[in-house]
């Protein structure tokens, strides 16, 4: 025998894993574990966006503003064909609209963060 239980159809530590995944996290989405993570933050003046965007150069990241829509690009390279790449996008729309020309963005340890500043009306 191998010490499991035949009536058991399931495993339990790995049902209990995924809940305490959930809990922690309920926010997450199916384009955060698809595509990459990305959470927002808003304060009076700002919206700051932050994008966990593992294993990527800086120089293959390509952030855009068109109005009330932030769009995020990441050029991701096949491991299998170092050649070859796609594209991985999120986009993100706004309530009010952004400052185009007033954009503050850094990426430091595998993280984007870009400050978004509210157009004044």
């Amino acid at each position: 025998m191998n010490g499991k239980d035949e009536n058991a159809p399931f495993d339990s530590k790995l049902i209990e894993n995924w809940f305490e995944q959930f809990f922690l996290d309920p926010l997450t989405t199916y384009l955060d574990e698809t595509v990459f993570r990305v959470d927002l933050f808003e304060t009076e003046n700002e919206f700051i966006v932050e994008a966990l965007l593992p294993s990527c150069q800086k120089e293959n990241i390509h952030v855009a503003v068109n109005g009330q829509e932030l769009s995020i690009k990441v050029k991701d390279h096949k491991k299998n064909h170092p050649h070859s790449h796609n594209y991985k996008i999120r986009t993100v729309t706004f309530p009010k609209s952004i400052d185009e020309l007033k954009i503050d963005t850094r990426f430091e340890h595998d993280i984007l963060e870009i400050k978004l500043y509210k157009k004044d009306k």
